[in-house]
């Protein structure tokens, strides 16, 4: 099957970055008018610089879906932003189990940005697990980041404090974003727009300007802020499931996630929830209810 997809440079060059982190070799020689090959098994992606992209294979559907939301979270023409920028991102929000991580992630100038693309920063709900790891470590060479990670016990009380997971959220986004734009000296802040209430917890005026956008995972800067949550929430998740002696705790809020709580509890008694879960989540607090 052949597939054909119009991008920009920019999108080519994410789209190949995000091939090459999810294991496909380049080509080395290129014949006139190609930008990129690249292959992987059962799949060849060919790039022209006349902006056409051929997929072409049995297996090359995911490389179709992955081009597909590139070009859905393209940046709005004509967005022109003002450097260093800082973005920021979370992981864990929706995870019955394991920490809440919020990260940020800052660059000083296009050449930094064309680093992190490089490095293979993108959303990281199109990436596996390894590859996240893979792109993390990368990024710990490229410009500058801070990541917050709330585990279950510490968690547990803030939401205690607060009964709104939102409201805790951009505490968090808030004491991050400041610490990170004024060490790099940010002129511009981007959020995805559930992070907009951050701005009324800062009680002074700033000097960056504050983007918040619908799927901001476009811009570099929060697609590497997520990769790098990401892979901090699962750090997180496996020393939650070490320092509680479980052998493994599975991500999401699944059925499967939510059967395996049920079992957690039964055998270790309801206080290992508070310390591996997060307890305001409904089927936690079912859990509770329903066997105690």
């Amino acid at each position: 099957m052949n597939t054909v997809k119009t991008m920009t440079h920019e999108e080519q060059e994410r789209l190949r970055s995000a091939l090459t982190a999810g294991g496909a070799i380049e080509a080395s020689e290129l014949s006139a008018g190609t930008y990129f090959v690249a292959r992987s098994e059962g799949a060849v992606v060919t790039a022209y610089r006349s902006g056409k992209v051929l997929f072409q294979g049995r297996e090359s559907e995911w490389q179709v879906r992955l081009a597909e939301e590139i070009l859905a979270h393209d940046e709005p023409a004509g967005r022109a932003l003002k450097f260093p920028i800082v973005g920021g991102d979370e992981s864990g929000k929706g995870d019955l189990f394991g920490p809440l991580v919020v990260a940020a992630f800052a660059v000083r100038d296009e050449s930094e940005r064309r680093e992190a693309v490089r490095a293979g920063a993108r959303d990281c709900k199109l990436m596996t697990d390894t590859e996240v790891h893979a792109v993390a470590t990368r990024l710990g060479s490229i410009g500058r980041s801070k990541i917050r990670v709330l585990m279950p016990h510490e968690y547990n009380s803030r939401y205690a404090r607060l009964h709104n997971v939102n409201v805790l959220l951009n505490e968090v986004y808030a004491e991050l974003l400041l610490e990170l734009a004024a060490a790099s000296r940010a002129h511009t802040v981007i959020l995805d727009k559930y992070g907009a209430r951050a701005r009324t917890l800062w009680k002074t005026p700033q000097n960056f300007c504050f983007v918040v956008e619908t799927h901001a995972e476009r811009y570099p800067e929060v697609a590497a802020a997520s990769v790098l949550a990401r892979a901090a929430f699962l750090d997180g998740l496996e020393r939650t499931a070490r320092d509680s002696g479980v052998g493994r705790l599975p991500k999401g809020a699944s059925q499967e996630a939510q059967a395996f709580m049920r079992r957690l509890a039964l055998d270790n008694g309801k206080d290992v929830l508070r310390s591996v879960a997060k307890a305001n989540f409904a089927p936690v607090k079912a859990c509770l209810e329903s066997l105690f």
